[in-house]
């Protein structure tokens, strides 16, 4: 969009300029009919009015005469002769002789007749004069006795031979006229000539022939005298060969078009071109209604240069007349018509209206690069109204812009270098170019029910309306049931060209958006536009968002950091969303070159989603709520709010929805302050083993979210739910693999968890499920929790439990030992348990946990996934369940592809076990699930020691040794390092074993 609009003082040149030299050719024409109405009505009623000059006049007076007459004629001219002379009013006669030649007939010859602009003796021989010459006149009257001063109504007659009219001026400052004809035939309402009639009126003149004008009969005058005329009814000249104007300045018919206050001086190309009218039909003038029209095949034509023409063509030409209200009064004006002041009557006349008739009539003004096509023209003076009428669409170009439509209308404003009114009834369409930056940009306007511009409080209003449509190439369109325009007056005092920019814009009913940036739809939209002077272009383009930050930028406070997205090319196509919502109202800002998106506010069921192109993008960005609001869109700091019940905002493997989240482009943030949801896919649980499919998690929070760059932290009641697993804390932080970019296209990679964090209490609950077979269910409390997806490090604050239940029987083959009798079942649940006071490390890679300050841990079979052992019933314990306290906890859970079966457990420090037939002590013990055997070996400075019996109330036995392998199922063991053996119930012998310090 460019900076401003600037309005074009053109206006349609032909009309107004064809009204003024049509009045100049009417003129001309009726010269012969205004020379016959002021001249021989005049002349005859002298011989029947009663008046103080003679009629026929002395000699004396004939001297002065002859010397005012000198100023007029030259000195062999028969005027200044032997001449007769008859004088009445503003009517002077000259001719040689006059007799009577027939019955009731006059002949007067050679004949001269002087008509003045006032009856005044002082002044009328000061203006100039029209002067009528014919070879020879024949009248023929009513009645005609000259012997007794007998003459009747004039009922016809002829002009012989050559007939002239001219203008003439004491002092040769005057507006030439001459006009020339032959053979008028006069009757008492009307003359004719079949004659050639050329005539020249200043710079203008013209040729035709035969020339027919008819008079309207007057009001009864009683006992008066001569033809009784009102006015001209009809003038037809009814060949007309041409019809040449002389103008100056641009259009068709130059300066003579343009309104008052707006004529400049013409260039030299256009100085005096000439304009030529021609049409094969007649042109008449009807008096009785005002009307000047020319016929059939009108052509008016102007030269302005070599090869430049002007013309308009169509099938009628009329020129429409009123009647102005005169400056006099009314009694003047009244007088002045009853005395037939003619020439102050016809002064009188105004033109209304122009209208150009055609199939189509057609204007092409080369000169300003005009044109305009229709079935019918209409100006209209008075309201100064242009109007075209298509057949059936009309046309009108002017420079790049093209308007068509079946009816359009312009009425000019007070100011006529100034946008006036604008009607246009559809269906139409505008095309033009409006960006001087690319000439060869077109933008599109068009409507099925009307398009208007009208004044409106100090601004122009523009109404696009029915399936009204604004596009552009390369930038899409905006369509709608009614589109409105603001436009302000922003022209400098003192210049004449109008400079007008949008203020706003209104959109209502149905709107669609589809822009390769936008596609959208709404009921509503509201634009403001604000300019501003140009700006340096910013590394990011402002007003596309959301953004992130660009690669490498340094955090706030922070070292520059690597992201996956790259820079968009000149060549790649900028991302294109989806929009829809009931109402949306945008600030968009100007530069003085381009057009940038400020802010925006969208509200109602509101979504917006990115478009992926072919198949490269598989989860798009995504927003839907109640309100979204975009801010500081183009300084490169955008944000987005959305608001919603509740707010979604969704892509590359996200789905966040809150109250009110919020987006912030320069810092690739995403953050809300209350409750909310985030659904984002894992591959591994929590614990960091591989889903065997990737599944989406829930994450639900109470207090707020912060997501920036690749972690996302969220606080208090925090739960997270996947299909088989749970996890609940009071803080989570989740470090992804890849940083959070809702506009680098190209950022595809599956989104997953790098790094889990829990602080402030943590519970855990997981569901591991091998080829659809679950194999364990394991759960964790505890204050903190982090885990590394990647590594699958492990590590977690106490104190805390940690429980599973895992698939496989503690009643594997012990070796040396004979079988079982019955094979191990697979199916067989094991419980372990282990309640530390410190730490847990470890890597869930490896299957290898470390809990520190272990409290207490036991270990059997159960039941059921959902079973524990109960340790406040010693009786109900297994032969196989264990319980053991150490400084230090070991678990492994060997991997099947390593050839061993089974886990292990080890206990380090201060280790203590306890089953249901033995207890032992031991700086280490390990216990192998597959084998079922405690091995315990001592430190060097203290010795393992075990306790047993082979039944519940027997005698029991103590060991004592470097190292002690003990199989709690059968009760056997073994001794390496032996230190003592005692039996309970039996006597001590002779041999003495000493006691191993530090030995419970």
């Amino acid at each position: 969009m460019t900076a401003a609009i600037e309005q074009d003082t053109w206006q349609p040149p032909t009309l107004i300029g064809q009204a003024v030299r049509v009045v100049v050719v009417f003129a001309v024409m009726v010269g012969i009919a205004v020379g016959y109405q002021m001249t021989f009505v005049p002349w005859i009623e002298p011989t029947i009015k009663e008046i103080d000059k003679p009629a026929i006049a002395t000699v004396g007076f004939l001297g002065q005469q002859k010397q005012k007459l000198a100023l007029y004629f030259s000195p062999r001219s028969w005027q200044l002769g032997s001449t007769k002379v008859l004088e009445s009013n503003n009517i002077m006669l000259l001719m040689k002789d006059f007799r009577e030649v027939g019955e009731n007939q006059l002949e007067l010859e050679p004949l001269t007749i002087i008509a003045f602009e006032t009856d005044t003796e002082q002044d009328k021989w000061d203006r100039p004069v029209v002067v009528l010459n014919a070879d020879k006149a024949i009248l023929q009257f009513s009645e005609l006795n000259l012997a007794f001063g007998k003459i009747g109504d004039l009922v016809g007659g002829q002009l012989l031979g050559n007939v002239q009219i001219t203008r003439k001026s004491a002092d040769g400052h005057h507006e030439p006229l001459n006009v020339l004809t032959s053979d008028v035939m006069l009757a008492s309402n009307r003359i004719e000539t079949k004659r050639d009639v050329q005539f020249q009126m200043g710079k203008h003149q013209g040729s035709g022939r035969h020339l027919i004008a008819q008079f309207e009969e007057g009001p009864n005058r009683g006992q008066q005298k001569g033809p009784n005329i009102s006015g001209l009814s009809i003038l037809e000249l009814v060949h007309v060969d041409r019809i040449v104007l002389s103008t100056e300045g641009r259009g068709l018919l130059g300066n003579a078009a343009e309104m008052p206050g707006l004529r400049e001086q013409s260039s030299q190309m256009y100085a005096s071109a000439p304009v030529e009218i021609r049409c094969l039909g007649p042109f008449v003038f009807d008096g009785s209604h005002r009307v000047a029209t020319f016929r059939d095949q009108v052509q008016v034509r102007r030269l302005v240069a070599s090869g430049v023409t002007d013309q308009l063509e169509a099938d009628l030409l009329e020129v429409h007349f009123q009647k102005e209200a005169p400056d006099a009064p009314a009694e003047q004006t009244a007088a002045a018509e009853q005395e037939g002041d003619s020439e102050e009557h016809a002064a009188k006349l105004k033109m209304q209206r122009l209208v150009a008739v055609g199939s189509p009539f057609r204007l092409s003004a080369t000169s300003v690069s005009a044109h305009a096509e229709g079935g019918q023209l209409i100006y209209d003076l008075i309201k100064k109204r242009i109007e075209v009428k298509g057949s059936p669409n009309a046309i009108l170009t002017k420079d790049k812009y093209r308007c068509e439509s079946p009816h359009l209308m312009y009425e000019l404003g007070d100011k006529p270098s100034h946008l006036g009114r604008v009607w246009s009834a559809g269906p139409g369409v505008f095309t033009g170019n409006l960006n001087d930056q690319e000439p060869t940009e077109l933008s599109r306007l068009s409507w099925q029910d009307q398009f208007r511009i009208e004044p409106q409080n100090g601004e122009y209003a523009v109404a696009v309306e029915g399936n009204a449509t604004v596009s552009g190439d390369k930038k899409g369109q905006i369509s709608g049931d009614k589109l409105f325009v603001f436009l302000q007056d922003v022209t400098p005092p003192g210049e004449k060209k109008q400079k007008l920019i949008p203020s706003r814009l209104h959109g209502i009913g149905r709107i669609a958006i589809d822009t390769p940036q936008l596609v959208g739809r709404t009921n509503e939209i509201k634009a403001w536009f604000q300019f501003d002077p140009p700006q340096v272009a910013q590394g990011n383009e402002p007003g596309k968002l959301p953004l992130g930050p660009a690669p490498g930028a340094p955090a706030a406070g922070g070292p520059p950091q690597r992201g996956t997205a790259q820079p968009q090319t000149a060549d790649e196509k900028p991302t294109r969303f989806r929009l829809s919502g009931e109402t949306i109202q945008l600030v968009v800002r100007f530069d003085g070159e381009k057009s940038y998106l400020d802010s925006a506010q969208i509200s109602g069921q509101v979504q917006m989603a990115e478009m992926p192109e072919g198949e490269g993008l598989v989860d798009p960005f995504m927003v839907r709520g109640n309100v979204v609001q975009l801010l500081n869109a183009a300084d490169n700091n955008a944000e987005i709010h959305v608001t919603g019940e509740p707010a979604v905002v969704s892509g590359r493997g996200l789905v966040m929805r809150s109250g009110r989240l919020r987006v912030n482009q320069l810092q690739g943030r995403i953050w809300t302050d209350g409750a909310g949801t985030l659904e984002f896919p894992l591959d591994r649980d929590f614990q960091g083993r591989k889903l065997a499919v990737p599944e989406y998690f829930n994450v639900q929070w109470q207090g707020g979210l912060e997501a920036q760059h690749d972690q996302i932290t969220f606080d208090r009641a925090v739960k997270i739910q996947g299909r088989q697993s749970h996890l609940n804390t009071a803080r989570l932080t989740i470090t992804l693999n890849r940083p959070i970019s809702f506009t680098d296209t190209g950022a595809n990679k599956t989104l997953s968890a790098k790094r889990v964090e829990c602080s402030g209490g943590v519970q855990v609950y997981n569901r591991n499920v091998e080829l659809g077979v679950l194999k364990s269910v394991d759960q964790f409390e505890g204050k903190t929790l982090a885990i590394n997806q990647e590594t699958g490090d492990i590590q977690a604050q106490g104190p805390g439990t940690a429980k599973t239940v895992m698939m496989g029987s503690p009643n594997a083959q012990i070796p040396g030992q004979p079988a079982p009798l019955k094979p191990a079942d697979e199916k067989q649940l094991t419980f372990l348990r282990v309640d530390y006071v410190s730490h847990v490390s470890g890597n869930v890679h490896r299957k290898e946990v470390t809990f520190h300050k272990v409290d207490r841990a036991f270990y059997g079979p159960v039941k059921s996934w959902d079973d524990e052992i109960d340790l406040q019933n010693p009786v109900a314990m297994n032969a196989t369940d264990v319980t053991l306290r150490c400084d230090q906890l070991t678990v492994v859970q060997h991997n099947p592809q390593s050839g061993l079966t089974g886990g292990e457990i080890l206990a380090m420090g201060n280790s203590e076990v306890q089953g249901k037939m033995f207890s032992a002590w031991a700086d280490r013990i390990s216990y192998s699930t597959d084998k079922h055997l405690l091995t315990m070996t001592g430190n060097g400075r203290n010795a393992a020691q075990l306790i047993h019996q082979q039944r519940i109330g027997g005698s029991r036995q103590t060991l004592t040794a470097g190292k002690i392998q003990y199989w709690p199922e059968t009760r056997k063991f073994q001794v390496d390092d032996g230190k003592s053996i005692d039996v309970s119930g039996v006597k001590p012998n002779d041999v003495n074993i000493p006691k191993i310090p530090g030995l419970r």
